[in-house]
């Protein structure tokens, strides 16, 4: 660029001007696009950089967040199931209360119930020698005069251990548990088990 500057005097005031040659005009001209094209290429450069800075970020922070929430879930169903466990041993064990006040009534109702369960218990050991059968001082009266018509080698003992509708029998080779809540308690294993 041939450029040049001339200081005027004149009338106590300096200008200075600025002369260019012709063909100069148009060089600055295009050094003046040239100059806007480069920072049309930074600004669209910077902000896809900017763009993609920000997806980045953007899929960083949503990972992040969708980790929490399947780690949240992992833990609710944890909890669901231990409480959905609890839940059905609690309702196990009130389904045998309620079994046990069911057959306490029936018992009351009709007390040769536990005659007529012995002497079932009975004839799978019918081949034994020495059967005895244990049952409540409650029942004894009733099972004794049921069982002597039935079975009259059996010995008749009462137990002050048994409840009401309790029975236990034994032989030299066998033991028969009729106790009301043993029974319960076998089928509490057997759900609990399950």
């Amino acid at each position: 660029m041939n450029m040049s500057f001339r200081i005027i005097r004149g009338a106590g005031r300096v200008q200075k001007l600025k002369v260019s040659l012709p063909g100069e005009a148009k060089a600055l001209s295009g050094s003046h696009e040239h100059v806007m094209d480069v920072e049309k290429q930074a600004f669209e450069q910077g902000y896809a950089e900017g763009e993609r800075i920000g997806k980045e970020m953007g899929e960083k922070m949503v990972e992040t967040i969708v980790k929490r929430y399947d780690h949240a879930i992992a833990r609710l169903a944890e909890t669901h199931k231990a409480l959905a466990d609890s839940m059905e041993e609690e309702i196990v064990r009130l389904a045998l209360a309620i079994s046990r006040k069911i057959v306490q009534r029936e018992l009351a109702m009709d007390p040769d119930i536990v005659s007529a369960v012995a002497a079932v218990a009975l004839k799978r050991v019918s081949s034994h020698q020495s059967i005895t059968l244990r049952v409540s001082r409650q029942d004894f009266g009733r099972v004794r005069a049921a069982i002597a018509t039935t079975n009259p080698a059996v010995q008749v003992i009462e137990d002050t251990s048994l409840e009401r509708g309790d029975f236990v029998v034994d032989t030299g080779q066998t033991h028969l548990d009729g106790r009301i809540a043993s029974q319960l308690e076998a089928i509490g294993h057997v759900l609990f088990d399950d």
